[in-house]
């Protein structure tokens, strides 16, 4: 058991985030409608006791005064056979008297059963059997005796010793009827006398009693030995209900039977008197209609709720997981070191919240952004830097050699009187030691200056007066940094694309421009310009320079890689105008960057 715990437990785990939610969502929804549910059955239980309580309560009180009623025809039965006109004719039946005598306490006899007879309108015939067999009738309906039914109750009154017995002719619809035995009470010898038998109407006793708490739902009976004695005449499903329960056997109480495929609630009391029960057969779906409809509302609004529910819990983990997602995606691209792909595959979500999910987005979409730019930067930057040193090895080739070499022609030139062509090996060499020497790839302005002077020199002697140089630098800003070979490149291209391709004089400049943050150094020409198209080509380092000297790409790499992106190289240049290289370097002495 504990190893498929573990299982479970390991596979919830391993889910995705979305599923987790989905089955946080459904098992609240579960539990919900579980303790729901459970709670409504439990307030059902308490509707359905006080439901049987209520209806308990008026059956009880129904049945109590049926039973009063049944009690005080026992007590009528008394008086009758007590009554002292009716003990006196009985008792002279066995006596010789006039047959006037007879006729007038007959007569009196008569009157007084009719006088008791009007006494409660349910009473709907007083028999009277004397000891010889002859019946008196009176009443609204009478009902006469059979000669067999008066033998059956006479021997039942007088089995009975003066107590009542009660009857319940098959025959006869809707009838009750109590019998009696009548006896002498004159010198106390209780000579039998006859027998009184009173028929009830049931049905309207019944009617008369319930008038007044037509309240009860459903049918009234009375039942004994699982047959209904009332009424006789009812619906065959309630002749069902009556044979299903076992008055004899059964407490009073409540049940619900179903019985033709419906539910009815039965509630049934045991008669404390009497050898039968009453019972109230009410139709399920009467009474429980309302609530049928709750049971059936909440399931249908639970199953609503919860596809609702489900959808937009879908929807809102789709929204939550999908980023997460591409972004786990986009991670093994960057595994891979494919960056672009990474980018490209996060930016499938668009960036709409501004949640925590939101900004993890945006974090991991500006951290590879970042990644992919330094990358590129720092590769641009070695591919410069191995540029300027296989340039600068080319130029190293026996350094020692070429010095003697020059300082050889120098002395020469001297010793012979030609001064030009000693100056000429002097700049030569100096050009030379300083272009070689790798071992500080920051100067000074001064020094830089002092190059391209010595450039200027020899330049000065192949072009003569077509070379119109003019350097107008701040001496300010002589002990500020620039990485070496930044100007002299420049003049150098401006000497060869400017003032080669013309036969007249060429004016080239290098001043100094200084402003609050940064400080500007111009190489200016009058040649014959360039189209916007061109510049945008020569910076992207597109277009080779002559020979083999460093591009301005080249320069404005190495001043990217020693001072930051905002500093560099601007060109400035229309065709037939001339042309402006700007470079761009920070108003500081610079020894952060040596």
């Amino acid at each position: 058991m504990k190893r498929i715990l573990d299982r479970l437990k390991m596979d919830y785990h391993n889910l995705q985030i979305k599923y987790k939610l989905f089955l946080l969502v459904s098992w609240i929804m579960v539990i919900s409608f579980s303790f729901t549910f459970f709670g409504l059955q439990y307030a059902f239980h308490i509707y359905d006791e006080q439901i049987y309580s209520k209806s308990s309560q008026v059956l009880s009180t129904s049945s109590n005064s049926i039973e009063s009623e049944l009690k005080n025809l026992e007590e009528l039965s008394y008086n009758i056979l007590t009554d002292s006109q009716i003990q006196q004719y009985l008792s002279s039946i066995s006596e010789d008297s006039t047959e006037y005598d007879k006729f007038r306490m007959r007569t009196n006899m008569l009157d007084r059963l009719t006088s008791y007879a009007n006494k409660e309108e349910y009473i709907q015939s007083i028999n009277l059997v004397d000891v010889n067999g002859e019946e008196y009738v009176v009443g609204p309906k009478t009902v006469k005796l059979t000669p067999t039914q008066k033998a059956d109750i006479t021997k039942m009154a007088m089995q009975a010793n003066g107590s009542n017995v009660w009857l319940n002719p098959e025959k006869n619809d809707l009838l009750f009827s109590t019998a009696r035995e009548i006896r002498q009470f004159r010198n106390l010898s209780f000579d039998n006398l006859g027998t009184i038998v009173i028929y009830i109407n049931m049905d309207k006793l019944v009617a008369n009693i319930l008038e007044g708490s037509r309240k009860m739902d459903g049918e009234f009976l009375i039942v004994r030995d699982s047959n209904i004695i009332f009424p006789k005449e009812t619906n065959s499903l309630f002749k069902e209900a009556a044979m299903s329960l076992d008055s004899e056997k059964v407490d009073s109480g409540y049940q619900i039977k179903k019985i033709d495929k419906k539910n009815y609630f039965l509630v049934h009391i045991k008669s404390n008197y009497f050898d039968w029960g009453y019972l109230n057969v009410i139709p399920f779906n009467q009474i429980f209609e309302n609530i049928n409809k709750v049971k059936t509302f909440l399931v249908i609004i639970f199953i609503l709720m919860f596809v609702v529910v489900t959808i937009f819990g879908i929807r809102f983990a789709r929204n939550i997981t999908i980023p997460l997602e591409n972004l786990v995606a986009s991670m093994q691209y960057v595994k891979v070191g494919d960056f672009k792909e990474a980018s490209r595959n996060a930016l499938k979500t668009p960036i709409m919240q501004d949640d925590e999910v939101g900004k993890l987005q945006q974090n991991f979409q500006t951290m590879i952004q970042q990644i992919d730019e330094l990358i590129n930067e720092n590769y641009s930057k070695q591919l410069t830097i191995k540029e300027t040193e296989f340039k600068a090895l080319q130029a190293q080739i026996n350094p020692h050699f070429l010095y003697n070499t020059l300082e050889s022609i120098n002395w020469l030139a001297k010793g012979n009187g030609q001064t030009q062509i000693s100056r000429m090996v002097e700049a030569l060499g100096f050009l030379l030691r300083n272009s070689i020497s790798l071992k500080q790839p920051l100067i000074t302005i001064e020094e830089e200056l002092n190059v391209v002077s010595n450039y200027v020199v020899i330049q000065k002697y192949r072009f003569e007066e077509r070379l119109d140089f003019h350097m107008e630098v701040d001496s300010d800003i002589g002990g500020f940094y620039i990485p070496k070979l930044t100007l002299q490149p420049l003049v150098e291209n401006a000497i060869h694309y400017a003032l080669e391709p013309k036969i007249d004089p060429c004016k080239i400049s290098v001043y100094s421009i200084v402003e609050k943050e940064s400080i500007k150094l111009v190489v200016e020409d009058e040649g014959p310009g360039m189209e916007s198209t061109f510049i945008e080509k020569l910076k992207r380092g597109e277009v080779k320079t002559r020979g083999q000297g460093v591009g301005l790409s080249n320069i404005n790499d190495r001043i990217k890689l020693a001072y930051g992106e905002k500093y560099g190289i601007e060109i400035e240049s229309e065709p037939n105008k001339g042309t402006k290289v700007i470079i761009v370097l920070p108003f500081d002495k610079g020894e952060n960057h040596v």
